[in-house]
């Protein structure tokens, strides 16, 4: 039953709450809190209707904003409802309805989980190596820093190019925000992002095929604070955990501070294997599957659409979520990007993330997350915890960049330089690199990955990179686990196209360096008899 008016023991009970100076929360998560419990409590029944905000403000002497602000966070925790010209209802119905109702995966325990064997025989308690939260790249940060010298090349970073930043266009678009909009967008907000650029997220995804509409999308402070709001609120401690190998260092940083446990999926030119995924889940059953699913990073590949199906279907059985990274899917250099795997999801276990950093210019921090029903509710809560809104500024200059004719002028320029230092340096690679090198050129991004002999270790061959000039990122942080020591990345983003060359013979250098390293050292343990293996 609902009622239409706010009787006096609602108004009684609500007015008894107290909120505290000294409590460090701010004011409308204190009072949003004091609500919730009397909802959770069964104070406030289902269908009761609160006081107006100018009520709420009143009665406890705070700001009409601290009252909208207290409402905002009772929505997205799904407590309570508004209705246009009528105010605010209690909604909530059963106690499964007060936590923040998520995918399917996150309503259940998973079980303990053993590895097969070694094999020879032995099964692991521990089956999957888990990071502690700084050892992925701290060690391999710590030597580049040690190793870099004046003249050094670096192509360790993956960092865009300056001389592609549209900052005239966004000068003006910050210039007519300032000037034009009203000075209210500059208050304080809680909500999902400016209602325009989400309609305009939500349109470059139907255009890719996806079935979305302006609800289901959530502006966010770039890429990474997407990523800590799906671990927030998808993964919980030691949650079993699958992701590409390699794939993205910084995504394996963010769920490791859940210290989870972690499946290793392998990866090739068309994205995941579908085979090695469908063997993960069904024998791990993770609670999540991370995919950068779009000019991955580190090997440049793209998700192929032929195998959309079976990846959902394999993560269906097992009631996983996918969170998918699509952050470069527009640096796609030989022919148009395949769409997205939430486009083919009709279930709403994809969560997809997006920035606009990388093809812009990486300051601007704003990217969104795509996500549909119980799965956002929860993600906007969390947003609400973690910062309450991006900025504003930002989003409304983003907004008057998006509705100009710049993007697709910036796009084309963009995509025609990145191809152009791609080609460069896999041409002036392939001169060099001797038969067992291998070298993978991407269909996308900003990075080139190579594949050293078996028995040679990247970090090493860093100190002969660096004494030729030259510094890369070896691959061992890109692992989830048993990373491959022989691997390592080069990034050609902020490479010049005339600087190729140049660098390749570098690397040249430094790999003939490192051979000749490895050959003495094969002869010396062959030649001396304390050493030599007794047949």
């Amino acid at each position: 039953m609902v009622m239409d008016r706010v009787n006096k023991n609602t108004r009684g009970k609500i007015s008894q709450l107290r909120l505290h100076a000294r409590d460090r929360r701010p004011l409308y998560e204190q009072l949003a809190h004091a609500i919730a419990e009397l909802i959770r409590d069964g104070e406030l029944a289902e269908g009761t209707r609160l006081p107006a905000l100018r009520e709420i403000a009143k009665l406890h002497g705070v700001a009409l904003v601290t009252a909208s602000q207290a409402y905002e966070v009772l929505a997205a925790e799904g407590l309570v409802s508004s209705r246009t010209g009528r105010g605010t209802f209690v909604s909530f119905k059963d106690q499964a309805a007060v936590q923040p109702a998520l995918p399917p995966a996150l309503g259940r325990r998973h079980r303990p989980l053993l590895q097969s064997d070694d094999g020879a025989g032995r099964e692991w308690t521990q089956p999957y190596k888990v990071f502690s939260p700084q050892s992925r790249r701290y060690e391999t940060f710590e030597l580049l820093r040690a190793s870099a010298r004046p003249g050094a090349m670096a192509l360790s970073a993956g960092h865009t190019a300056p001389e592609t930043y549209p900052l005239a266009d966004f000068a003006e678009c910050f210039a007519r925000t300032f000037l034009d909009d009203p000075p209210a967008i500059h208050q304080y907000r809680v909500d999902r992002g400016d209602v325009t650029l989400r309609e305009a997220c939500a349109e470059r995804l139907r255009a890719r095929g996806a079935d979305v509409t302006a609800d289901d999308i959530l502006i966010v402070s770039g890429a990474q604070q997407a990523l800590s709001l799906v671990t927030d609120c998808f993964v919980r401690e030691g949650d079993v955990v699958a992701a590409e190998a390699p794939t993205y260092f910084s995504a394996l940083e963010t769920f490791d501070q859940r210290h989870v446990s972690w499946v290793s999926v392998s990866v090739d030119r068309d994205g995941i294997s579908v085979d090695s995924f469908v063997n993960a889940a069904a024998k791990f059953s993770p609670r999540v599957l991370y995919v950068n699913s779009a000019a991955q990073n580190p090997t440049g590949s793209f998700l192929a659409r032929s195998r959309h199906r079976q990846v959902l279907a394999a993560a269906e059985r097992v009631n996983m979520t996918i969170v998918e990274d699509q952050t470069c899917w527009q640096l796609s250099y030989d022919g148009e990007p395949p769409p997205p795997l939430f486009a083919s999801d009709r279930s709403g276990r994809v969560v997809l993330i997006e920035s606009f950093s990388k093809m812009l210019f990486p300051s601007l921090r704003v990217g969104f997350i795509a996500a549909k029903g119980a799965a956002m509710n929860a993600l906007y809560a969390a947003k609400l915890r973690a910062d309450s809104f991006t900025t504003t500024v930002s989003q409304r200059a983003l907004v008057r960049f998006l509705q100009s004719k710049a993007p697709a002028r910036h796009l084309r320029a963009a995509r025609s330089l990145y191809r152009r230092r791609r080609d460069a340096l896999a041409e002036s690679l392939a001169r060099t690199l001797t038969p067992d090198v291998r070298m993978t050129v991407p269909a996308g991004g900003l990075n080139m990955w190579i594949e050293l002999p078996a028995q040679w270790s990247a970090r090493e061959l860093l100190t002969h990179a660096a004494a030729a000039g030259l510094l890369f990122l070896p691959g061992s942080p890109f692992y989830p686990t048993q990373p491959a020591t022989n691997t390592l990345r080069l990034s050609y983003g902020a490479l010049p196209e005339s600087q190729a060359p140049e660098a390749a013979a570098r690397f040249g250098r430094a790999l003939r360096s490192y051979a000749a390293t490895q050959r003495k050292k094969s002869t010396l343990t062959a030649s001396d008899p304390a050493i030599t293996p007794a047949v």
